[in-house]
């Protein structure tokens, strides 16, 4: 014999897990450079240029998964799916305003600081911190250039879990300069 149940049953519609599929550019500017932020599949990417005297250098990140791991926990660089701009009270001719954005890739919860270089003119830094729940099959940021590949390796001797990794890293005229926490190498095209 069926009892009622205490309960009632409902059909749940299928939740639409779609990522929208546009959002606005995001903006930022530091004299001569300038990083624009892009909604592409599932994540923010961003392309940095500097103009100079006769040309015009170009970084682009590399998202998702590649070399040295292969593995989307352990993208090429820090996964980003929101992004918000601030205003940020500061003294210098730098403007005050700045990225900030999180994201998650495994386990791992990614979150950066996007502002002008309170120490670099034209240049824009990069602030990123990546607090680990397992050891990183590879952990820092990369970007594709005309000449290649530069890939920002973070630093950590740190063995114990859970952790934070951080690591910083300036963009501008000078080129791509490590400024805490990171190595640099460029792998030629």
């Amino acid at each position: 014999m069926d009892t009622p149940s205490r309960y009632a049953t409902t059909i749940m519609e299928p939740h639409d897990t779609r990522s929208p599929t546009s959002r606005p550019p995001v903006h930022l500017h530091a004299g001569r450079t300038a990083a624009v932020f892009l909604w592409t599949r599932d994540r923010w990417t961003h392309q940095i240029t500097t103009a100079g005297a006769e040309t015009l250098a170009g970084w682009t990140s590399l998202d998702g998964p590649f070399p040295p791991a292969n593995d989307p926990r352990w993208p090429a660089s820090p996964v980003l799916v929101e992004l918000s701009r601030v205003s940020v009270p500061r003294g210098d001719a730098a403007g005050g305003q700045a990225v900030v954005g999180v994201g998650l890739a495994g386990r791992s919860h990614f979150s950066a600081s996007i502002a002008p270089d309170p120490h670099v003119a034209d240049a824009i830094r990069f602030e990123i911190a990546c607090r680990l729940h397992e050891s990183p099959g590879w952990l820092g940021s990369t970007y594709r250039t005309a000449n290649g590949l530069v890939q920002l390796t973070a630093s950590d001797d740190s063995t114990s879990l859970p952790r934070t990794v951080v690591w910083a890293y300036s963009i501008g005229p000078q080129g791509i300069a490590a400024v805490s926490g990171a190595a640099v190498a460029i792998v030629p095209a």
